[in-house]
């Protein structure tokens, strides 16, 4: 199942370039798309408007002093917060669709990306864009990752423009997590307010930040094909990213010895041991990260994979991601 948003006329809010995604949902495109392409094909050019909340007061109408709902033009339905669960306050603006991704067409040469897939979450609350960069990285002349970043811009009262390096091996299609510059947290940050220029330069400095934050990532990759792993071990790093735990005899529940039966056959899979990967950290982080794009179809916390979508690209799927990178750094430290 999947959580994108639909328009009042039933039209899924997603459009993809290249092959099928999983929900076979939305519009194809012909090819890579510009941000305008791609707003248009997934239904996303609509406006976002704050209105005044009001509440009745014997049989009469009154305004909420400083509090307002997020409504989209298009069709006035009013789209979930999760600011304060129900309200924006008089300090917030609106980001329309269309000025939070314009810089990506501003951009040129190698930080010039194309769009390959787009969508929106809920109602609207959350409109994406996964975006492809000219050049990719090969490791041993044999494994290929691309990069991508992946920016999000939000209507439901909690924040900025972000920009997030997103690494893809196209032997598996894993998404990949990355450690970014210190401070640059969950992405870059590009600030709802200023004008356009000063939003522009924000931007040309955070792809200026993306592309040394994917430098310095394939550095580290280069540290796990050369750091050796046995099985005993590589097993313990799957059991810790997943948490998964042992009762009194040290034995792991029933689903634990699944998800670990699963991801040892991805760690001997033929597409984690080309060129040097085999035995190596960096098949280790292949495997388990394959396992939670493709293979875990519930999570640790019992949610069912209804929002398999949003958890992978921002929830708790996502989140796992970043512990193995995490923990497969530690191993190389």
């Amino acid at each position: 199942m999947h959580n994108l948003a639909q328009t009042k006329e039933g039209e899924w809010m997603t459009a993809w370039a290249g092959a099928t995604p999983w929900h076979k949902l939305g519009t194809q495109a012909q090819g890579l798309m510009t941000t305008t392409e791609a707003l248009e094909k997934a239904h996303l050019d609509w406006r976002v408007v704050k209105e005044p909340l009001y509440y009745e007061d014997n049989d009469e109408m009154e305004v909420l002093p400083a509090t307002y709902g997020v409504f989209r033009t298009e069709d006035g339905k009013r789209i979930p917060l999760t600011k304060n669960g129900k309200a924006v306050g008089k300090v917030w603006k609106a980001l329309q669709n269309v000025d939070a991704f314009a810089f990506l067409d501003e951009l040129s040469g190698d930080h010039k990306p194309k769009v390959e897939v787009c969508g929106a979450l809920g109602e609207g609350q959350t409109v994406w864009i996964l975006a492809r960069l000219p050049t990719s990285i090969v490791f041993d002349g044999v494994d290929t990752v691309h990069k991508y970043i992946l920016i999000t811009n939000t209507h439901d009262g909690t924040g900025s423009v972000r920009i997030l390096p997103t690494p893809i091996r196209v032997v598996c299609f894993n998404t990949l997590s990355m450690a970014l510059r210190q401070g640059a947290g969950q992405g870059y940050a590009i600030r709802h307010t200023g004008k356009m220029h000063e939003r522009m330069e924000e931007a040309l400095q955070a792809m200026k930040n993306v592309e040394e934050d994917f430098s310095s990532w394939a550095n580290d990759v280069e540290r796990m094909l050369e750091t050796k792993i046995t099985l005993d071990d590589a097993q313990e790093y799957f059991i810790d990213v997943m948490q998964l735990k042992r009762d009194e005899d040290g034995e792991l529940a029933t689903r634990g010895k699944n998800i670990i039966h699963n991801t040892n056959i991805l760690l001997m899979s033929p597409t984690n041991n080309v060129g040097r990967m085999g035995g190596t950290v960096w098949a280790a982080y292949n495997a388990i990260t394959e396992a939670i794009d493709h293979k875990l179809t519930e999570l640790r916390n019992g949610e069912k994979s209804t929002k398999r979508l949003e958890s992978a690209m921002f929830g708790p799927l996502a989140r796992r991601k970043v512990i193995a990178w995490n923990k497969a750094m530690e191993m190389i430290a």
